[in-house]
Formats: C-alpha cells, structure tokens, sequence
C-alpha cells in the first residue's frame, strides 16, 4: 500500500461509501479506514431495514448522482410510504454487497478494514498525518466525529433527551400482518398498557421476519418477546433473538464548520446559494423515555445543505458528511438520515477533490 493518499475517508457508512466513491472518480488517490470488518456502517450492520431520507412527501427522490445510483442498485422493492414520509425497505447483505461491488470497481481507493483511528498529526491549521500515512485531505464520516475529537476540533453533540439510541431486533416466524398502521397498533397499544417502553415494526425484505425498533434495554427484550408469544396471535412461534441485539445510535457529535445548519433552516425549507444536497425529512427527537417528536416541514417542501458545513471551520482539510456535518441538534435530527448522508458523503468527496487542485490549498 502506498504511503501517501490525495484524501482519506474516516467511516464506510453512506457517507464515507459515498466520499470514498465520489472522490476517486474525481482523480484523487482515496484511503478507506473503518474499524469494521466490511464497508456497511449503520446500513449494514445496525439492523435497520429501510433507507430514509430519499424522498420528498410525495415519494419524489431528491439528490441525483450517487445517491440516485446507490439506491437503485440498492432497490428490490417498491419504495414504501409510511405515515407522511417515503421509504425504501432493504435488505442489510444487500447494502453490504453494494458498497463492496461499487468500492471494488472504483480505482484509486484502497481500503483499511479492522483499523482504528490512529496516529493524526497536524500542523498550523492542517491535518499531516493519519494511521501513519500522509494525507492531503480528511473527510471524517464516522457519525461521531472521531476525527475531529482525536485533534480536538471544536463539535457540538447531541444527547439521550434529544437522539436517544434504539435497540434493533428481528422477530422471526411472524405470522401476523403488521404492514399497516392500524394492525401495528393493535399490538403496540397492549404493550403499552404492559407498561413496555415504545416500539415500532419496521418491514423486513426476508419472509416472516419483522425488524423491531425498540426504545427500552436489551434486558427487557426477552420479556417482551414471551409477551408477545403468550398474549398475542401471531407470535405463537417467535424465537428469542439473544443473540441479535444491536443499539443504533441516531446521532452523536457534530463537527463546526463554516456555517451551522439550524432547525428553523429546515423547518422553512430554506435554500442556500452553494447548496450540496437536499432533504425532506422531519425533525425526529428521540427523548431517553422513548418518546418521539417529530416536526414536519410544509408539504412539497424540502430544505437544502450548503457546501459551508461540510468544511470544518478551524481545520483547513478537514471536511465532514452523514451524521458528523456542522448543524445543530435540530438539523441533525432530520439530516443524520441515510439518504442524506449519501448526499453529503457525494458532497464531501467532490469538494475536497475541488479543494485539493483549487488555489487556496496552501
């Protein structure tokens, strides 16, 4: 491996596959680090099912480019509607298998698996040095801005009254339709009154399997499994997944950058002269007793992200995408969404190209 890289990508989630793809094809030789064994990230290892973040309320997909490209590789259904936003359901291998096939016919990346974060040197206001090689550009995608904390950059974070994490389980043998909001809520409701935390059924590409998106412990998961086998039908034949737990964390540390996105931003779908990306997504807060609050921007309406806070305002080459861009805990709530940290990632990649040829480099 070479000991030299034009830019390194911290983080193979949508974001740091989406970078690492975008900023190879602009010319740039790519370094791809994750402490995980294969490209994936909350996509492919997390336990969710279904890509948010793509559409518009009316199922319109918002960001061309390599979002578009990814999710049509990525799609083996119909995208679903739930509720007043769109999805589209797929399969976590499948997600997996998609990174890996497009970082495989990507030349000028090559890639670190297992690896931790190591070893970052800078000088003046650039960083030098990372994992021991010599690097001209970093994009941090790690959705927790570990790039930015190893060389103390200045972040803002979220906490559990506002992303509080989720614990994701399958349900397998399901033999109860649950596609619907009225018969998901016909099981929620008993739960509740069972004194059960919050839960919702997401859809599952694989047959009779339900994924479960669960606000409590992992502890309480049996529990609530043996309730469901004892007092619902449809669950009669559900394995206790004790092996299969997986705390999704919706968002961590937010890296500042040259402008920060706010909440009244998205709510007012407002529009940036040097826009990078768009998303429609609502304000979703998750407090630490598993409620939710979502706040929704008008109907028809999306809100953009400008180029400004994917560049870190103190580190003059280091640039964020996904969960770790400059915005604060409102506008992560809506843009920490796969489709949009695809978006931002294509973003990310495509400007620190720009930025590597363009005359303020030094």
């Amino acid at each position: 491996m070479t000991e030299q890289f034009d830019i390194a990508v911290v983080g193979s989630g949508a974001a740091g596959i989406a970078a690492a793809v975008s900023a190879a094809r602009a010319g740039c030789s790519t370094l791809l680090l994750d402490q995980e064994p294969e490209a994936g990230g909350t996509g492919g290892f997390s336990g969710l099912t279904t890509l948010c973040g793509l559409y518009d309320d009316e199922g319109n997909m918002l960001n061309n480019g390599f979002t578009r490209e990814f999710a049509q590789s990525l799609r083996e259904t119909e995208p679903l509607q739930m509720g007043r936003v769109w999805v589209l359901p797929y399969r976590p291998a499948r997600f997996r298998e998609v990174a890996q096939l497009m970082l495989a016919a990507t030349t000028n990346v090559q890639a670190l698996w297992n690896t931790e974060l190591t070893g970052i040197s800078v000088k003046r206001d650039q960083i030098e040095r990372l994992n021991g090689f010599k690097v001209d550009a970093v994009i941090d995608c790690t959705g927790t801005a570990e790039v930015a904390r190893a060389i103390r950059a200045e972040c803002l974070a979220t906490d559990e009254s506002t992303q509080a994490p989720a614990i994701l389980f399958p349900l397998h043998n399901v033999k109860r339709d649950l596609t619907t909001p009225s018969a998901a809520t016909q099981v929620m409701l008993p739960l509740a009154r069972a004194g059960f935390p919050p839960l919702s059924f997401q859809p599952s590409l694989e047959t009779a399997v339900i994924m479960v998106k669960f606000s409590g412990t992992a502890e309480q998961v049996p529990q609530l499994i043996d309730f469901l086998r004892t007092n619902m039908s449809g669950f009669e034949d559900c394995p206790n997944p004790t092996t299969e737990f997986t705390a999704a964390r919706r968002a961590g540390r937010m890296i500042i950058g040259n402008y920060l996105l706010t909440g009244a931003d998205v709510l007012t779908a407002r529009k940036f002269p040097d826009a990078v990306a768009r998303c429609a997504w609502p304000i979703e807060q998750w407090g630490s007793d598993g409620k939710v609050q979502l706040r929704y921007l008008p109907h028809r309406a999306n809100y953009e992200i400008p180029a400004r806070c994917l560049r870190a305002a103190s580190i003059k080459n280091l640039f964020m995408a996904g969960k770790t861009i400059s915005a604060d805990v409102d506008a992560i709530a809506s843009a920490r969404v796969m489709g949009c940290c695809l978006a931002t990632g294509a973003a990310a990649g495509k400007l620190a190209a720009e930025w590597l040829h363009s005359s303020d480099k030094e």
